[in-house]
């Protein structure tokens, strides 16, 4: 399958190109619990609040997409999948909770949940983070600024500790310490830290 991200005569940059997406992968699946929490908090739809326009799901029953146009492009949120995709029809990232990885998205149209044909995948390597990832980690970070400016740390430290407490759950970075990893991340990756290693 496309999820192979490298191989075994895979470049020093590959190499660390798949670690670092490997921390992100686990950074995502903590942040789309506190996206949840978002939609539910006491203030209202927070995802709502910044702009997002939520849809039902024309995927998996039952469900809603938020979407929100970013950056000539389309960031979509949604409990299976997160991701951005440009609105010229180019390849776009996504992050598939289901396979616990990220990918680039190769169709011109934003994928429908729950449907992630193999052919429209593709493993994320150096070349490709600054045109298809990096949109999105933009949009995280301005985001996670956002839920901080408006309900102060303490919410959001708040979701972590709730997320910690979860059964089986796998905790990333504390929440500031995960915005440094991302800002650095996107904009020096090859000479950041593993994120187990991460301490700024």
């Amino acid at each position: 399958m496309a999820s192979s991200i490298i191989s075994e005569k895979a470049s020093a940059p590959a190499r660390r190109t798949a670690g670092l997406l490997r921390d992100l992968s686990v950074g995502l699946k903590q942040q789309m619990f506190f996206w949840g929490r978002d939609v539910v908090s006491p203030r209202g739809n927070l995802l709502v609040e910044q702009g997002f326009e939520k849809t039902r799901s024309t995927g998996l029953q039952g469900t809603s997409c938020y979407g929100m146009d970013w950056q000539d492009g389309r960031v979509e949120l949604h409990g299976a999948c997160a991701g951005w995709y440009p609105e010229n029809g180019e390849s776009g990232f996504i992050y598939i909770r289901p396979l616990g990885k990220c990918f680039t998205w190769l169709e011109s149209q934003a994928p429908i949940p729950g449907q992630w044909p193999e052919e429209s995948l593709a493993p994320l390597g150096p070349n490709e983070l600054h045109q298809a990832c990096y949109p999105f980690i933009d949009w995280w970070l301005h985001s996670e600024q956002w839920i901080e400016k408006s309900l102060g740390s303490a919410y959001r430290a708040d979701c972590y500790r709730q997320h910690k407490r979860l059964p089986k759950s796998k905790s990333w970075l504390p929440p500031i310490t995960a915005a440094r990893w991302l800002e650095q991340f996107r904009k020096n990756p090859m000479n950041l830290e593993r994120a187990k290693r991460f301490d700024v």
